[in-house]
């Protein structure tokens, strides 16, 4: 395929309708696309393979290294998934910073897992999150440690 092809594969993916898209997805892929998939979100996807096609593929290093990503939050077995626990990278001495009612508030993260914010020590992310807020919140998502949850 040439750059001109891709180029007007390109412009005819930019004017097809969601049904259309999914036949594509169907033929390209062996699969359904997922239902919650957008006409746009389709149109990108497919848009990449078309351009990875013409660039030679994804480098397999890199497709080993998202499989790795997608393995990791998705096994609901793993241990960060069981604990809702911090990720590695928030460790003794890590600063968080959080914007929040206008100010923005600067936690620390000691040895022992709790945390020091305004001078004072928490046992917890979500200690501190109460603390700073006044109502109940999962700390590490209130810092931005975690992903909110998909229901």
């Amino acid at each position: 395929m040439s750059s001109a092809d891709t180029s007007i594969e390109l412009q005819w993916l930019k004017e097809t309708d969601a049904a259309m898209l999914r036949q594509l997805w169907i033929e390209a892929r062996g699969s359904a696309p997922p239902r919650t998939f957008t006409a746009r979100l389709m149109r990108q996807a497919l848009a990449w393979d078309a351009q990875a096609t013409l660039s030679g593929g994804e480098a397999a290093g890199t497709r080993r290294a998202w499989s790795r990503v997608i393995r990791a939050r998705t096994d609901t077995r793993s241990a960060q998934a069981q604990s809702g626990a911090m990720p590695a990278t928030v460790g003794n001495g890590t600063r968080i910073l959080k914007a929040w009612g206008g100010d923005t508030h600067e936690v620390v993260i000691t040895a022992d897992g709790g945390a020091i914010w305004n001078g004072k020590g928490y046992s917890s992310l979500s200690a501190v999150a109460r603390a700073m807020t006044g109502t109940n919140r999962n700390g590490p998502r209130f810092f931005g440690l975690r992903e909110v949850a998909k229901p």
